[in-house]
């Protein structure tokens, strides 16, 4: 795998869409909370001995490829450590925000405040729902670690939708909506994996 930074074409479509609606306030604050939740990861790769390789970006947001072994204990510090991250600078900036009322912080902790909570959604491929696959292992064999996984993802986004429904004809519902659908999506494109395995 190359080493450096991929951007898809998806990338640019999420970002110009968040531009186009949101500002270039949003578009910071959004590009701010995820560079930080992806710091999180490689400082803890840093610390349990490995090297970050690649980091891309598509549609679905940042992923970081690591190159290292990890005990299953370091395998959650590194999964955590994006949330971690992404949650000091939701209450960093509230604090700044408030303090000093810049429009500014305040949207960034908002943004970074809700990609973690979603970031820490029990469904796969999101920190949350690796985490708990890791811990499904740890008590069950693969195959019913993975269907309970996958059921738990797939209730997950169906709850998601509800939600959205729920709050329908306002942002928070289509943000809902799209979460779900991005989460089923997700899951097709494991489900599919698996069959070529």
């Amino acid at each position: 795998m190359n080493r450096g930074i991929a951007l898809s074409p998806g990338a640019v479509l999420v970002l110009s869409l968040i531009y186009f609606f949101g500002g270039i306030s949003s578009l910071g604050a959004v590009l701010l909370s995820a560079a930080v939740h992806e710091l999180g990861h490689a400082a803890a790769i840093k610390l349990c001995g490995g090297k970050v390789k690649r980091l891309s970006f598509n549609s679905s947001g940042l992923c970081m490829t690591g190159a290292g072994t990890y005990s299953t204990g370091g395998e959650m510090f590194i999964l955590l450590a994006g949330p971690v991250a992404g949650l000091a600078l939701a209450f960093a900036c509230s604090k700044l925000g408030n303090d000093s009322a810049n429009d500014f912080f305040l949207r960034t902790a908002g943004i970074s405040f809700a990609l973690t909570i979603y970031n820490m959604l029990p469904a796969l491929p999101l920190d949350g729902g690796r985490a708990l696959n890791i811990l499904l292992h740890c008590f069950m064999c693969a195959e019913k670690a993975e269907s309970a996984m996958h059921g738990i993802s797939l209730m997950t986004a169906f709850s998601l939708a509800a939600a959205g429904v729920y709050a329908s004809g306002t942002q928070l519902g289509i943000a809902l909506l799209a979460a779900a659908f991005w989460i089923l999506i997700e899951q097709i494109a494991i489900v599919k994996s698996m069959r070529l395995m």
